[in-house]
């Protein structure tokens, strides 16, 4: 991939927003071995940044451990791990995950395993990570390798598949721009001033309407909207590079209306044609789908699983929806639509959110599970309404773009 340096730029500038002695921990697959240097040097060099760490991983043997570990192995979480996690969130470090999509990784492992390992592991983790992704900065970003490029496009050779997929993510990164950092303050601006608008109405529902879909989602009272930079006493970060959209909380037990999913999901390896969910009071009371048993079941993971955690706008007037590709990822699909998220929802979209502990959230309306899956609802014709206090209807968007203030 061309450009390494200026993308390690952007990424420690626009979205760690790294500072002079500044440790950086980067979490990152063996494939993005060059990106780490590029990184490394750039944060030594350009920044004059602490310690930088890098916590290697390898998808494969992640696999392996789940797969034919013994039930001791699966559960286990050694001391070092914490301690490493411990040591990050004592130093104040910057956190950097790369993520590289390897496809059905775990596409052959039980899945009664892989919820045995969940249910062992995650309780020894979830302190740590909890405080980490709550106190520290931290950014996404992603970087390709061949078995995710060929998912993406099927018809092309592995060398042609890897090729285009690097040039989408140096566009979605604006390095084609003639001063592609002076480009990333106008996108954040763009992003910022409708997250601004936003929180200030303070909608207490959104009305989402289209031939497909006739849904109404309230809102948890004193939620916030997210995007562009979180504020941080080291400087305001970006949680995800590329980011274009905006969410907040949908209050638990309020959702009502059908939704049809509008893009494909990958589940475990299986491609899941667009179906329809029909919502009661939150909870989905009908799933209307080719896979509906596996659909169903995965909604049925934890309590919390089939509820809405998370509801997003997207102005599809962006690069990544502009390219009309499915990438079969979060980090750059939920970029393309309007969606909506199954399962857990963010602390961050509720006032004094931070302050709260997992009852406190569920108290408030929050969703809370182990589960989360973003899945695309924005088509072309539709139109979505804020909800004000008096059920008077403001149109917010038409046809995927912002209109009015927010355009």
């Amino acid at each position: 991939m061309k450009d390494l340096n200026t993308y390690a730029e952007i990424v420690l500038t626009k979205g760690l927003a790294l500072k002079p002695q500044e440790d950086l921990l980067i979490n990152a697959p063996l494939e993005a071995a060059p990106f780490v240097e590029a990184l490394t040097e750039v944060a030594y060099r350009e920044f004059n940044s602490g310690t930088v760490h890098v916590n290697w991983q390898a998808s494969a043997l992640s696999k392996l451990k789940v797969k034919y570990g013994s039930d001791h192995v699966l559960g286990d979480v050694p001391n070092y791990v914490l301690a490493r996690f411990d040591t990050a969130i004592k130093r104040q470090a910057a956190l950097l995950n790369i993520v590289s999509h390897i496809p059905n990784l775990m596409g052959d492992v039980d899945p009664e395993r892989m919820k045995k390992a969940a249910e062992q592991t995650t309780p020894k983790t979830r302190p740590f990570e909890q405080k980490m992704y709550q106190d520290l900065k931290w950014c996404a970003v992603a970087y390709p390798n061949a078995e995710w490029a060929k998912l993406i496009y099927p018809k092309l050779s592995e060398e042609d598949a890897l090729k285009n997929l690097e040039e989408a993510i140096h566009h979605f990164m604006h390095l084609d721009e003639k001063d592609p950092l002076a480009h990333w303050d106008t996108v954040i601006e763009q992003v910022e001033k409708r997250r601004d608008l936003l929180n200030k109405k303070q909608y207490k529902a959104l009305r989402f309407r289209s031939k497909e879909t006739q849904l109404d989602v309230p809102l948890i009272e004193d939620h916030i909207w997210l995007g562009g930079r979180t504020p941080h006493k080291q400087g305001a970060y970006m949680q995800h590079l590329p980011s274009e959209r905006l969410f907040t909380a949908p209050h638990k037990y309020g959702t009502n209306g059908t939704a049809q999913i509008s893009e494909p999901l990958l589940l475990r390896g299986k491609l899941i044609r667009p179906f329809t969910v029909t919502f009661t009071d939150g909870k989905p009371t009908n799933v209307l789908a080719q896979d509906k048993q596996l659909v169903e079941r995965l909604l049925n993971i934890d309590e919390g699983a089939g509820y809405l955690g998370k509801v997003a706008l997207v102005d599809r007037r962006n690069k990544i929806a502009a390219l009309g590709t499915k990438f079969f990822h979060t980090l750059f699909d939920e970029n393309a639509s309007t969606h909506l998220a199954f399962g857990h929802g963010h602390s961050l979209t509720l006032k004094d959110g931070r302050k709260l502990n997992r009852e406190g959230l569920t108290e408030r309306g929050l969703n809370q599970s182990r589960f989360h899956l973003d899945f695309a609802i924005g088509t072309p014709e539709m139109k979505i309404y804020g909800i004000k206090e008096d059920d008077e209807e403001e149109l917010i968007m038409d046809k995927g773009h912002f209109v009015n203030d927010f355009a």
